[in-house]
Order: C-alpha cells, then sequence, then structure tokens
C-alpha cells in the first residue's frame, strides 16, 4: 500500500514538473499549431517570397512647379537648348516662332534644333555639333518617332541626359497616339527617378486632356497646340535669372525626312514673316512640320555619346 501511494506521488511530481517547463518555454518543443488567429508554420519551415509594391503603371500627374523648384531658380545663366522632332520644330521660328516667343520674355536665350522625322539619336548629333556651345539648361522631345526598341531608347535618352548633366534637363514625354508610346514614357519617368536634375513636363496628360491640341492624327499641333506647347515650357523654365532674352539661329533645320512632296510655302504671324514647308496631301496634320511614322526599325548603330553616331532613319 505505500509503495502504491509513493509511485502514484512521484507521477503526480512528473507531471507537475513538465506542466512547469512547458509553461517557462524550456525543454519542450513547441506545438504544431499556430497560436490563437495565425496559422500553423509550414513544414518545412523556408523563407517567404519577397514581395513588391512597386507598379510598372506610369503615374500620371501634371503639377505646377513651386518657384523654386522652377529652372530658372536653379541655374546661373539663361542659355537654353531645345531637342526635339516635328513637334518641337513646329515651334520653331521657320514655322510659328511660339517657342522663341514664349521663352525669351522669360529672359532665356534659346536655341530649337528640332527637325521632322527624327528618333532619338538625333538628339545625340545634335550634342554633337552643340554641346560645346555652353548651356544652362535643355528641353528633349524625342520618341514620336519610336523603333519599338525600348532599350535603345533609354540607351539614348541617358547618354543624352548625362552628357547634360549636372545642369537641368526637361524631358517631355510624347503623345500616346499609339499604345508603344507609354514604352518610351516609361523611360522617361525611369530617368527622373534615377537622376536629380531631370524633371518631367507631363505632355502625354496635357495633350490628351485636350483634343484642340492636336490634329486629325492625334499627334502633330494645331495653332493652340503649338502655344500650349510653348507655354507649358516656359512655365517649367520659369523666368531666367539673366537677361535680355534672345532666339539663338539653328543650324538644324532638315525637314526633308518628313515627306517627298514638300513645297515651300509662307505663313505670316503678326507681322513676321517666316517660311515653311507644306504638308504632303496624304498626312493629316494641321499647320506645322509633318513627321513620319515608318516601319519599326532600329535606328542606331553606333553606341550613344560618341561621336558619329549613326543617323535617324525617320
Amino acid at each position: 500500500m505505500f509503495l502504491r501511494r509513493v509511485a502514484l506521488l512521484l507521477g503526480l511530481l512528473a507531471v507537475v514538473s513538465a506542466c512547469g517547463a512547458a509553461a517557462s518555454g524550456q525543454g519542450v518543443d513547441p506545438p504544431a499549431t499556430a497560436a490563437v488567429g495565425g496559422l500553423p508554420p509550414a513544414t518545412p519551415t523556408t523563407a517567404p517570397e519577397p514581395t513588391t509594391t512597386t507598379s510598372t503603371a506610369v503615374v500620371r500627374t501634371t503639377v505646377t512647379l513651386p518657384l523654386d523648384a522652377k529652372v530658372g531658380a536653379r541655374v546661373a545663366g539663361n542659355r537654353v537648348l531645345l531637342i526635339g522632332d516635328s513637334v518641337m520644330a513646329s515651334t520653331s521660328q521657320r514655322y510659328g516662332g511660339e517657342m522663341c516667343d514664349a521663352l525669351v520674355a522669360l529672359g532665356w536665350q534659346a536655341e530649337v534644333d528640332a527637325e521632322s522625322g527624327r528618333f532619338v539619336d538625333f538628339g545625340d548629333r545634335v550634342l554633337d555639333e552643340r554641346l560645346a556651345a555652353g548651356w544652362d539648361a535643355a528641353v528633349i522631345l524625342l520618341g514620336n518617332n519610336y523603333g519599338e526598341d525600348q532599350p535603345t531608347y533609354r540607351r539614348y535618352l541617358e547618354a543624352m541626359v548625362m552628357r547634360l548633366s549636372p545642369q537641368p534637363v526637361v524631358l517631355l514625354t510624347v503623345t500616346e497616339f499609339k499604345p508603344s508610346r507609354a514604352e518610351v514614357n516609361a523611360v522617361i519617368f525611369e530617368m527622373a527617378q534615377k537622376y536629380p536634375n531631370v524633371v518631367v513636363l507631363d505632355w502625354a496628360v496635357v495633350s490628351a486632356a485636350d483634343p484642340s491640341i492636336t490634329g486629325a492624327d492625334g499627334l502633330h499641333l494645331t495653332d493652340p497646340g503649338r502655344s500650349v506647347l510653348a507655354q507649358q515650357v516656359a512655365e517649367v523654365l520659369g523666368t531666367a535669372p539673366t537677361q535680355p532674352g534672345k532666339c539663338l539661329a539653328s543650324s538644324f533645320r532638315d525637314d526633308s525626312s518628313a515627306t517627298e512632296t514638300a513645297t515651300p510655302t509662307t505663313v505670316k504671324k503678326s507681322t513676321k514673316t517666316t517660311t515653311t514647308v507644306a504638308r504632303a496631301t496624304t498626312t493629316p496634320v494641321t499647320d506645322g512640320p509633318p513627321v513620319t511614322d515608318p516601319a519599326a526599325t532600329d535606328p542606331a548603330g553606333t553606341d550613344p555619346g560618341t561621336s558619329g553616331s549613326s543617323p535617324g532613319t525617320g
């Protein structure tokens, strides 16, 4: 009888000891089930796959810059180089002259180097010839003519930004008249994320919001559209820190890539008379130079940023 009591007592002590160890979390394996409200751990336990909240979609915003964020507040001089294709060219002095009208009034000495039908590599050609002239800021609108090759476009655009840095560079998104132009705009926003001196003027949003800005093709500018483009650029640049402003002459005036049937014509604006190139009858565009949209080919032949890169095919 005594032995039975001793055995029972030892058994009870063993149970109490085990419970105490479990309560202290020591010497006992954790249960196979999770805490209340949780989930049981995987067997075997593996590290969770990393997750990301980064979206590939381009955020579309149009924000008025505060005065201290405008280009004029970030530079010491007033020389600005503008590079583009037919959309930019339509605001040059040989057409309506809207760009110089808007920028000279703010004290900028502006040079518009833009030609119809040019691909992104055109910017490389312009910088080869004009970078040494010295510029306080630059504005680039290239990508309407696109070889459907995003890596090539990125390579050329980034090379231009690097050559112009650390001066401010304003990059304009392009009108998404074709779905592939979203690829162009995605690269432009990438440049703004990578380079602190890059400012994006979201022309794609501006032009999409007002159909009167572009003609029947959804790309080329109407008379009001040219004025809007110039005013948008002027808004981002702001007032130049030095005076006076001046419209600088450009040697990039070749619009022969736009059409084979172009004929000279004359357009009057206020008291000025400027010579322009007429549109081909097959191009549904209002006043201003047309741009070709050739087959998707890679216009690049050499690495960007090097002298003598291949000319554009547009």
